[in-house]
């Protein structure tokens, strides 16, 4: 509120008396490296109020300090997640970003093919790849879902952003089927079932 002003005011207080005394220097025709800086005025009160940067330290200080112990909380709270558990969330997370990463490529390629520009429509292996991509993708995705009614609620919630990933992706493929003049296996409606905040 009114100390929040009260710092913008003096913020712009400052900014316009050191515009003004560096405008002449910045401008000064004088040759060689220095252009005028060894001519520079020396600055009346180039910092704030002691009261004011006081305030301003305490509040970065408060706010490092929270997020050291939110950084050491995340870092404690992974380090008791069991090894197991672990292990299937980076597999889980490596299959589907490498098959995402052939779905969205391969992807691209259907989308430039379908430019209106007289290209010849993506082949047929290329459809059939994208199809098993896609059954891949949905394989992975069924895995996880069932592993995660199993697990408790916090762990289930970390694999919430691949499975989002997936279904974003089952969308798309959904709406390209849809556009599409066949070729494309349509993917079954369902994807992940929301986990109770």
């Amino acid at each position: 509120g009114e100390s929040s002003e009260l710092h913008l005011t003096y913020a712009r207080y400052l900014a316009a008396g050191m515009r003004a005394v560096t405008a002449p220097i910045l401008l000064d025709k004088t040759a060689g490296k220095a252009k005028g800086f060894c001519n520079a005025p020396m600055l009346v009160k180039p910092l704030p109020d002691p009261r004011i940067g006081r305030g301003l330290l305490e509040a970065l200080t408060k706010k490092m300090a929270a997020d050291s112990r939110t950084e050491a909380d995340v870092q404690r709270l992974a380090d008791e997640l069991p090894e197991e558990f672990k292990t299937k969330l980076a597999t889980f997370f490596r299959r589907s970003t490498e098959l995402l990463r052939h779905f969205f490529s391969l992807r691209s390629v259907f989308n430039e093919n379908e430019d209106g520009n007289g290209g010849i429509g993506p082949s047929d292996s290329q459809k059939n790849r994208l199809t098993n991509i896609v059954k891949g993708m949905e394989k992975v995705h069924g895995e996880m879902y069932a592993l995660t009614r199993n697990l408790t609620l916090m762990e289930s919630k970390m694999f919430k952003p691949i499975m989002d990933q997936l279904d974003w992706a089952f969308k798309l493929h959904r709406e390209d089927s849809s556009k599409s003049s066949g070729g494309f296996v349509t993917v079954a409606r369902g994807g992940f079932v929301s986990v109770a905040h």
